[in-house]
C-alpha cells in the first residue's frame, strides 16, 4: 500500500488540477475576470476561459515590442521573464491558448516537485497530504487561465523548494552555481521573486559545515549584497519603486487603492519620499509602523479583501485561516527538518516582501505562500493522524488484555 501511495496521490492530485482547470476554461462565468484595458481584438481573438485583468496588456504588449526588435517599457522590465515566455508562445505560433498549457504543464511538474520535498521531510503519507492542500486549492486553477504572472510563478515556488534541497549534497559545489542560476531566472518572472535569492542562499549559509562566525560573515554578505542589488539593481530598482513603498507605507496602506482597511499614519517630516527617508520615518514611529505591518500580514495569510462579499471573504476564511495555523503549528513540530526550515524560510520571505509593501487587492500575494505553507500544514496533520492511529492501538492492546 504505501509503496503505491505516492505515485497515485501525484496522478489523483495532477486529475484534479487538469478537471478543475478545463472547467473554468469552458465555464468563464464561473470567474469572471475584469479591468483588461488593451485592444479588443486581444480579447475577442481570444477564447472567453483564458482570462484577462488589468496588468495583462503589460505582458502581451511587451510581448509584441520582443518580438518587433523593441525595448520594453519601465514598466514592463521587472516582469521580462515572463514577457519572454509569451513572446515565444505568440513567435511559435501556438498563442495565448499554448501559454495557459504551458501554465497547467508546470503546475503538474510543480505539484511534482512539492511531493517530491514533502516525501524527503515525512514519506508518501506526507507528500500525499502535502499535494492535496496543493491541487484542492480553489485559487490556484484561476490563476492558471489567466494571461499574468501567477501561476508560474507558484510554480516557480515549488521548483525552488526542491532546487535547493537539492544542491546540498557534499561535494557537489556546481549544484549550488546551477541552483542559483535557475532561481534567478525565476525571479524574472515578477519582481517580488528576487526575495528567494537571499532567503535561499541565507538557508544555504545557515546549515553549512562552517563555524558559526563565518556563518554570520556569510549572512551579512548575502544581505549586503541583496540590498545593493535592491537599489543599485536598475531592473529590480524599478520594480520596487514602481510600487511606491515608501508613498504606501506614508499611507498607511493595506490592500492596493483600497481606503476601508487603511491605517491612520502619522504625517512625514516635509516631502522626502527616498527609502533612507522611510527608514528615519519607522525610526521615529516604531508603534505605526508595526501596527501597519502586522495589519498587512494578518490580510495576507487570511486572504479577505474589503471588497468582497462577506460570503466570498467567509469561504477564504474558511480555507486559509485553518492553513495559517496548521503550518505554524507544523513549523513547530517539524523544526528539525531541513525541508520544513526552508519552507518557512520562503513564507516568511515573501511575507516580508508584503509587510514592507501592501497587500494586492485581488489576494494574488496570498498564494506565493500557499505551497510552502501547506507542505508546514500537512506536518501538523500527518502529525496528528500518527498520534490518533497510536492511541487506537493502544486501546486496542488494552482492550485485548495485552
Amino acid at each position: 500500500m504505501a509503496k503505491h501511495l505516492y505515485p497515485a496521490a501525484f496522478v489523483a492530485c495532477a486529475v484534479v488540477i487538469i478537471l478543475a482547470t478545463c472547467f473554468l476554461l469552458t465555464h468563464p462565468g464561473v470567474f469572471p475576470a475584469g479591468g483588461y484595458v488593451g485592444p479588443a481584438s486581444w480579447r475577442e481573438s481570444t477564447p472567453a476561459g483564458i482570462r484577462f485583468s488589468g496588468d495583462s496588456y503589460r505582458y502581451i504588449s511587451g510581448a509584441e515590442q520582443v518580438l518587433a526588435g523593441e525595448p520594453l517599457t519601465a514598466e514592463q522590465t521587472p516582469y521580462r521573464g515572463y514577457v519572454w515566455i509569451v513572446a515565444a508562445c505568440l513567435w511559435s505560433g501556438v498563442g495565448l491558448r499554448g501559454l495557459v498549457v504551458l501554465q497547467v504543464a508546470m503546475a503538474l511538474l510543480a505539484l511534482l516537485a512539492l511531493m517530491a520535498v514533502a516525501r524527503r521531510a515525512g514519506g508518501s503519507g506526507l507528500a500525499a497530504v502535502t499535494g492535496a492542500i496543493f491541487a484542492l486549492n480553489p485559487d490556484f486553477p484561476v490563476w492558471h487561465t489567466f494571461v499574468m504572472t501567477e501561476s508560474l510563478y507558484i510554480s516557480a515556488v515549488c521548483f525552488t523548494l526542491w532546487l535547493a534541497l537539492w544542491a546540498m549534497p557534499p561535494g557537489r559545489s556546481w549544484r549550488y552555481v546551477l541552483a542559483t542560476a535557475v532561481i534567478v531566472l525565476f525571479a524574472l518572472l515578477r519582481p517580488s521573486g528576487w526575495i528567494m535569492l537571499p532567503a535561499v542562499a541565507l538557508f544555504w549559509i545557515g546549515h553549512a559545515k562552517w563555524r558559526w562566525p563565518w556563518r554570520l560573515v556569510g549572512g551579512a554578505a548575502v544581505v549586503l549584497l541583496f540590498l545593493t542589488l535592491a537599489f543599485g539593481g536598475r531592473g529590480f530598482r524599478q520594480g520596487i519603486s514602481g510600487q511606491s513603498p515608501v508613498d504606501k507605507l506614508y499611507a498607511g496602506e493595506v490592500v492596493w487603492q483600497e481606503d476601508l482597511w487603511r491605517v491612520a499614519m502619522p504625517p512625514p517630516d516635509g516631502d522626502d519620499r527616498s527609502y533612507l527617508g522611510a527608514v528615519a520615518y519607522i525610526v521615529r514611529h516604531p508603534i505605526a509602523c508595526v501596527h501597519l505591518a502586522l495589519r498587512r500580514l494578518a490580510v495576507l495569510f487570511l486572504r479577505i479583501r474589503p471588497g468582497y462579499s462577506a460570503a466570498h471573504n467567509a469561504v477564504l476564511l474558511a480555507v486559509y485561516l485553518p492553513l495559517a495555523f496548521l503550518g505554524a503549528a507544523g513549523a513547530w513540530l517539524g523544526q528539525q527538518r531541513l525541508e520544513v526550515r526552508l519552507a518557512l524560510a520562503l513564507v516568511l520571505a515573501h511575507a516580508l516582501v508584503v509587510a514592507l509593501t501592501f497587500n494586492d487587492n485581488d489576494g494574488r500575494f496570498s498564494l506565493y505562500l500557499v505551497p510552502p505553507l501547506g507542505l508546514l500544514a500537512a506536518v501538523t496533520l500527518v502529525r496528528a493522524a500518527e498520534v490518533i492511529a497510536g492511541r487506537r492501538r493502544r486501546s486496542s492492546r488494552f482492550a485485548a488484555g495485552d
